[in-house]
């Protein structure tokens, strides 16, 4: 009875503190570090949560990867300020899945085309509930406004982005119904499937992803997918990029890691 007691006890300790956690993120969700360089004309910007969101230029205008779960956006407007350029001139947002965190700036930049896979819509809108629970509690507590987007994507598919540049669409169902990872000069953009830890490659942790081995399945199709394709940097929504030129070892070398199936 005693030892059931203290399970307790520690159990409402372990939530307070996880809940204390959300509503500092939610508080200071507006915050971002220095924006840093990949490569000219294409930066990366950690906001809070530790998420990463990216953004490129060309002549046509600018394009985001995810905007992040602060509703004004502010820091994309770290991004913009990078690229020496502002809020009217982004053109392309492509999100990697629609969770909130990932989509909550969407609805500041309503010039934009939005590209989010067909699986994820209703969960950008507010509609569906995240399958993980550590999802579910965060978004009950930040409460963000659900968005709406332009494009539902279904399938791979091609962008043309201006300059002679495309981005790549590739479906990678498993950490969401529509998650997508996108390639872009040579950087591939992959959200939530995978994690950048102390220089290597890994799933997300489970307690973020209520279907890990979809999620693996996932990892080990876009080795198909990229088939033919030049990518050397892998963007991560959490823990930044990999070196450049090391993007597809490291992925080869996560492939490897969580096998052939499971």
């Amino acid at each position: 009875m005693r030892f059931t007691k203290v399970l307790f006890m520690l159990a409402i300790v372990v939530v307070a503190i996880a809940g204390g956690a959300v509503v500092g993120i939610r508080m200071g969700r507006q915050k971002f570090g220095a924006p840093v360089e990949i490569k000219p004309s294409f930066y990366g910007v950690k906001s809070a949560g530790g998420i990463y969101l990216y953004g490129a230029r060309t002549s046509k205008g600018v394009m985001l990867f995810d905007t992040g779960m602060d509703p004004e956006a502010r820091p994309v407007d770290g991004l913009l300020a990078a690229l020496g350029t502002g809020r009217d001139d982004v053109h392309n947002i492509f999100l990697t899945h629609g969770h909130f965190d990932h989509v909550a700036g969407v609805g500041q930049f309503p010039k934009a085309q939005s590209y989010l896979g067909a699986g994820d819509t209703g969960l950008a809108a507010g509609d569906v509930s995240p399958d993980a629970l550590a999802a579910q509690i965060m978004a009950r507590v930040i409460r963000n406004p659900g968005v709406k987007v332009t494009s539902a994507l279904r399938g791979a598919t091609t962008i043309d982005v201006g300059d002679g540049k495309t981005v790549k669409a590739f479906p990678v169902p498993g950490h969401t119904a529509g998650s997508y990872a996108f390639l872009y000069d040579g950087v591939l953009l992959c959200g939530d499937m995978m994690i950048l830890k102390e220089g290597r490659l890994e799933p997300t942790p489970t307690v973020f992803d209520a279907h890990p081995a979809e999620n693996r399945q996932a990892i080990r199709s876009l080795k198909t997918q990229l088939a033919g394709e030049t990518m050397e940097t892998i963007c991560t929504a959490h823990g930044g990029c990999t070196p450049k030129g090391l993007g597809s070892n490291l992925l080869d070398d996560l492939i490897a890691r969580i096998g052939a199936a499971g």
